[in-house]
């Protein structure tokens, strides 16, 4: 049979190939009706999925700097850093500004110009108000010793902002640096870390 007798064929029995208007319409209401049931959920994963790589991008950093400072045998420091300059910035809300950790060769807790920066971890949230980063009391650094052992124990707290504390509870998560230089992640909700 040849192409142009089907051709012919189909002409004549009146049949086209094709959707009809109404077939079109229904699929359009019932697409619509599945995207409206699905993007919340969405959302939710994508606020989820945004904080987890936070979460696991910080932690990265702490472990790194951790290893660092045993295999060179001096402080390691982790701070917020401003962009103009190189020296950490003191203040305990580090969402918006870039993290740093960088080897502290004279020991006196900031960058100087000869001091090898080791990693830079862009900010968590760089002025689009969704994400919030903050450090216990007083935490503006991390300090690891040569032998692996933080300073001082601290936490930080990485959430999606919002007015419902329910909601940062269920999106947030607390990040505990032990003396020890171990890290774990806890809830949200979590008031103290306590050593482990």
């Amino acid at each position: 049979m040849s192409v142009e007798s089907s051709l012919a064929r189909n002409r004549a029995s009146g049949y086209a190939r094709g959707f009809t208007l109404v077939e079109l319409l229904v699929t359009i209401v019932v697409l619509g009706l599945l995207l409206t049931l699905a993007l919340p959920g969405m959302s939710d994963f994508l606020v989820g999925n945004r904080l987890s790589t936070n979460v696991n991008g910080f932690i990265g950093l702490v472990n790194y700097a951790r290893s660092e400072a045993i295999v060179r045998n001096q402080d390691v420091v982790i701070c917020p850093k401003n962009s103009s300059t190189i020296a950490c910035v003191s203040q305990t809300g580090w969402n918006t500004l870039d993290i740093q950790a960088f080897v502290d060769e004279n020991g006196n807790g900031d960058r100087d110009a000869t001091e090898v920066l080791l990693k830079t971890i862009a900010a968590v949230d760089p002025g689009d108000a969704q994400t919030g980063f903050d450090s216990s009391a007083a935490a503006s650094k991390v300090i690891f010793g040569s032998a692996g052992f933080a300073r001082t124990a601290l936490s930080f707290k990485i959430y999606a902002k919002s007015s419902d504390s329910a909601y940062q509870a269920r999106f947030g998560r607390t990040v505990c640096v032990s003396k020890a230089g171990r890290v774990r992640v806890a809830a949200y909700t979590v008031t103290s870390c306590p050593d482990f």
